[in-house]
């Protein structure tokens, strides 16, 4: 058992250590960084059975989905973001995976994050793209400017290879 172990440590070791070295001799990377304001259009909520009402806090299995515009600070069209959500994790505390689009002009960015009704940021993980945006990676740290509203901040952080 403490060989198994210990083999699987050493290849755990390799497996982490290789995005660094493969990056630090590939590193005609560009990041960038940009803030975009993105404006709920539409949402959606599917209160699977056993429904329990909107009043409620949902259950495992209920689903929503919206769609956002995406605008510059000065209030220019930069784009969309169509997102799709599961709760997997019902009751007060829920939570649940969330995958969506940002659509820009020159491609499309592929995005996961975990949803969870509080007031704190949430966190997206970009896991490639289209376009211009072929092989991006990186995140979108995205914060709501408050319960009731229908706007958020979103900064992204973009490296493209």
């Amino acid at each position: 058992m403490k060989g198994l172990s210990a083999a699987l440590a050493a290849v755990c070791a390799v497996l982490i250590a290789m995005p660094v070295a493969a990056g630090a001799a590939g590193s005609t990377s560009k990041s960038l960084t940009f803030h975009l304001v993105e404006k709920q259009a539409a949402f959606n909520f599917i209160d699977n059975p056993p429904r329990q009402g909107f009043n409620q806090p949902p259950l495992i299995g209920d689903q929503f989905a919206f769609t956002s515009n995406l605008m510059t600070k000065s209030g220019s069209h930069a784009g969309t973001l169509d997102v799709t959500c599961t709760i997997a994790r019902g009751g007060i505390h829920a939570a649940g995976p969330c995958s969506g689009v940002f659509s820009f002009k020159g491609g499309q960015l592929m995005a996961m994050a975990r949803v969870s009704f509080s007031n704190a940021a949430t966190e997206v993980v970009i896991l490639g793209g289209t376009g211009v945006y072929r092989g991006a990676t990186g995140y979108v740290t995205s914060v709501s400017r408050g319960e009731n509203s229908s706007f958020s901040d979103d900064t992204f952080h973009i490296l493209l290879p």
